[in-house]
């Protein structure tokens, strides 16, 4: 018997936030949280407008979307989820294919401005045959063996010629500890101000390089909410901030999404240390997974990833804009022309 939706609502925060607990694929940025932080970050220019899809077998599913307007509020512009984080549907039911195909259609079809990253630990997401924008992938650690396992596989995963020394990761990690560096979560307004002091410190090292630029309030409203689901890993040396991370939980997964080191302690190889532990965490915590993020096309990071034994894992980019470019920028001209008047 063939299904269709039978009815889509706004969803309720009681709605989203159970139906993102127990979904086997979520991940952090699903949740209701993930989307309240970045309205308030964005002063409400980006506001929730989560979606109830109900089929007509019974099975239901969440599509946790936001939205901005831009052009001056001309166009809405749809976010599966923000910052270019991975997105698309939710349930715990048991979706199928045609389930699938129902959700890709609906948010195709129905919001003819939208950027989707493809949850890739959703084993329906890409098989919709939906057109793809960008490709793209993320790195992550299957954490199926327990973390004394993986470890190991660091310490065997790469030979130098002649001399049989241990992989760089395990070495790194092990001079590290050799050096005093140790890793804590952070538990204070001051730990976390002292951290963004070391990601300004990373943005003037890259420079134009960087994707990215947060400001302060983002991280304070972060630590504001005291979340369960959040939590800064930080490398300390000799009493001081040297390295830090930003994890994020859901059910299964774990995943880091930023990150930064001062330049004057690389040698000491805090972020190894401090990866390693993270992983650990995770480990001793019960996740299926610990994600990297996708890198953002910088190469090296890539290799980073890659040294733990992360296994790049498809998260392409759906990007639909119902205006061609020229007519945005000649829309966008005209509010400044008449804005000077």
């Amino acid at each position: 018997m063939s299904i269709s939706i039978k009815n889509i609502r706004s969803a309720t925060a009681s709605e989203w936030d159970h139906i993102w607990k127990e979904c086997d694929y979520s991940t952090y940025f699903h949740s209701r949280e993930w989307a309240e932080i970045w309205n308030r970050y964005t002063k409400g220019k980006m506001r929730p407008d989560p979606k109830l899809i109900m089929f007509t077998d019974g099975k239901k599913a969440i599509l946790p979307l936001s939205y901005r307007k831009t052009l001056k509020g001309l166009v809405k512009s749809y976010i599966s989820s923000p910052a270019g984080t991975f997105g698309g549907w939710i349930s715990t039911d048991e979706l199928t294919v045609e389930h699938g195909k129902l959700l890709t259609n609906y948010l195709v079809d129905k919001h003819k401005n939208l950027f989707w990253r493809l949850n890739p630990y959703d084993r329906l997401a890409a098989r919709n045959g939906i057109k793809i924008t960008e490709n793209d992938e993320t790195h992550a650690l299957n954490l199926s063996d327990d973390f004394e396992t993986i470890y190991e596989k660091w310490s065997k995963g790469g030979w130098k010629k002649g001399n049989l020394a241990p992989s760089r990761t395990a070495y790194m990690v092990r001079k590290a500890r050799k050096y005093g560096v140790s890793v804590r979560p952070a538990t204070t307004l001051d730990d976390w101000r002292e951290y963004y002091q070391v990601y300004e410190d990373s943005l003037d090292r890259w420079g134009d390089r960087a994707t990215s630029h947060y400001r302060w309030e983002l991280f304070n409203e972060i630590y504001q909410r005291n979340s369960p689901y959040t939590r800064l890993w930080l490398g300390v040396y000799d009493s001081r901030i040297i390295v830090g991370g930003l994890c994020f939980y859901a059910k299964r997964h774990a995943v880091t999404w930023h990150g930064a080191t001062l330049k004057d302690y690389f040698k000491l190889h805090p972020m190894r240390m401090l990866v390693c532990e993270m992983v650990k965490d995770a480990c001793d915590r019960g996740y299926a997974w610990f994600d990297f993020n996708p890198s953002g096309g910088h190469e090296g990071v890539k290799a980073f990833k890659k040294s733990f034994g992360a296994q790049a894992l498809p998260s392409p980019v759906v990007h639909i804009e119902s205006l061609p470019k020229f007519i945005r920028h000649f829309i966008a001209n005209c509010w400044v022309v008449l804005s000077l008047q």
